[in-house]
């Protein structure tokens, strides 16, 4: 599964860049802000009991999760998700070691487990990894933009 950690890993030495522009965090806050979501979400799928909660329809899920994409300047992020200001490269590295390795357990995980996101609502194992792929390709966008700019 391709959940852009190596992308994003890719830029840590970019970290200090920023493009007020483009947005208001620099490349490292995106960075930190992917791995810190991956840090808060994976360990809450894999200590999950089956069964899920029942999951209700969620208009804005099933668009963005059709299209791929996660409008720009529409979503807040919770506050344990919320980049440090000033953050440095060295910083990231070990963040984006320990994403990788709750991405593992992830994937070892019954598909049955799930995740409550907090403006989604319900995600089982597979969802919740698409919700990984679209939240870190979101944040690369925004990347690739600011080192553009």
């Amino acid at each position: 599964m391709n959940s852009g950690l190596e992308e994003l890993r890719s830029y840590v030495p970019d970290a200090a860049v920023l493009a007020p522009d483009v947005s208001k965090w620099s490349v490292g806050m995106h960075i930190q802000h992917c791995g810190l979501a991956m840090s808060v979400v994976c360990p809450s799928l894999v200590a999950s009991q089956a069964p899920a909660p029942r999951s209700r329809f969620n208009p804005v899920r099933s668009v963005i999760f059709l299209t791929g994409r996660i409008p720009r300047g529409r979503g807040k992020s919770p506050a344990q998700a919320v980049p440090t200001e000033g953050v440095q490269a060295g910083e990231l590295e070990p963040l984006l070691d320990e994403c990788e390795v709750w991405l593992e357990k992830v994937r070892g995980v019954p598909a049955d487990h799930w995740y409550e996101h907090f403006a989604f609502g319900i995600l089982d194992r597979d969802r919740t990894l698409k919700f990984i792929r679209i939240h870190n390709g979101h944040h690369l966008r925004i990347i690739q933009d600011i080192l553009c700019a």
